[in-house]
């Protein structure tokens, strides 16, 4: 080979080790890339605690709700805890505080038996496929426990307290009237009563769905639920003030929900059929708990394996892939439920992150509004 031949391959080959440099830091940042894209978490929170308290402070103003305590949790952790307004306004006014309890109306329902169920599932004690008749006499026999949680079993959407009542005391006759008589003529009730549709056949939120879920939960434990929570979960995690029938040693710290002509309650469950026919503990309603408690909550949820809460039907709340906050065709799960006394908390397990809003728009009249708060709130913090 000549020696101009021999300088061109050597130029020659000195491009392409200089090519294959290029094509190799190119591959190395185009991995990077795409491992940043399907990366979750780690993206620190940047929260604007100024536009949530103007939100919330003009909802007060206009009359909305009385008070609101909001949390906010990233990363593992609390990062934010405020509170607002009032906790009552009749018969007196009374300063929120960041520690006061409240009512959590449905969202009783995943931090309740919502979270029993999962435990049970976690145990290996309980499959949401199992049939509900396995655990309940008598019930419609081709509903699962995965019908319930999802609230696709067919039954209705709730019963009348006052009329189920009466038919109640009808049927008691010369039998001693007792908490657990009026709470297993509930279950019978539910278990003979006629769905509107089939299994699968259409989503329909129901109360009783949630209800059905305790007495299955209560079958396997030996117990209520309450007393298998608070000793099971929220005793160990030092959720002291969470679950049913709060302790009225707490009276003052409890927000009332109405407080009028009609009703004055404070410390006893809002929903009708929780508190008239379930005596407070019901799978539905009547969860007690501050707001730091949900928030913590929602931390230890978030801490279990995908798999598991999956499995679980996400412990009953309402599920959806959404789109990020970013100009972004990324989506990632977001996981929420709200109550119907103005309670509401949403999760993003994927960033650890979650936010708890807990207000009473129902004091001192059944009349406020939570829909574009909660809207607002949460564009504040979703990723």
């Amino acid at each position: 080979m000549s020696k101009k031949n021999s300088t061109f391959a050597a130029e020659i080959n000195l491009i392409l080790i200089h090519m294959k440099r290029i094509l190799l830091v190119s591959l190395l940042g185009i991995g990077l890339l795409l491992s940043s894209c399907g990366k979750r978490g780690g993206s620190s929170l940047h929260f604007d605690a100024d536009s949530a308290r103007v939100l919330i402070e003009q909802a007060i103003a206009d009359s909305l709700i009385p008070g609101a305590v909001l949390c906010v949790v990233d990363e593992g952790k609390v990062v934010h805890l405020e509170a607002y307004g009032h906790r009552a306004i009749v018969p007196k006014h009374e300063r929120m505080t960041t520690n006061t309890i409240f009512d959590l109306a449905s969202v009783s329902k995943p931090t309740g038996a919502g979270t029993a169920a999962l435990l049970l599932v976690k145990e290996g004690l309980l499959s949401v496929d199992d049939l509900v008749c396995k655990y309940i006499p008598n019930y419609h026999p081709d509903v699962t426990v995965r019908h319930l949680m999802t609230h696709y079993s067919g039954l209705p959407a709730y019963f009348t307290a006052a009329p189920m009542e009466k038919v109640y005391l009808e049927r008691l006759g010369e039998m001693a009237d007792t908490e657990q008589a009026r709470r297993d003529f509930t279950i019978d009730s539910i278990a003979r009563c006629k769905r509107p549709t089939a299994i699968d056949e259409k989503y329909r939120y129901s109360c009783l769905n949630f209800i059905s879920l305790q007495r299955v939960v209560e079958t396997i434990v030996g117990t209520d639920v309450n007393t298998y929570l608070r000793e099971k979960l929220y005793g160990p995690q030092g959720w002291e003030t969470m679950g049913w029938l709060p302790d009225k040693a707490n009276i003052e710290r409890i927000a009332p929900t109405e407080w009028n002509e009609n009703a004055k309650l404070r410390g006893d469950v809002h929903d009708p059929v929780a508190r008239v026919m379930m005596c407070g503990i019901s799978g539905n309603a009547g969860v007690f708990a501050t707001a730091e408690e949900i928030g913590k909550w929602a931390i230890w949820y978030m801490s279990q394996s995908q798999e598991l809460r999956e499995s679980a039907c996400n412990a009953g709340l309402w599920t959806e892939d959404v789109q990020l906050a970013a100009d972004t065709l990324q989506t990632t799960v977001e996981s929420r439920h709200t109550g119907y006394t103005g309670t509401n908390v949403v999760v993003w397990p994927e960033y650890n992150r979650a936010v708890v809003l807990l207000a009473h728009r129902v004091h001192p009249y059944d009349k406020g509004s939570m829909y574009r708060l909660r809207s607002g709130i949460k564009e504040l913090v979703r990723p």
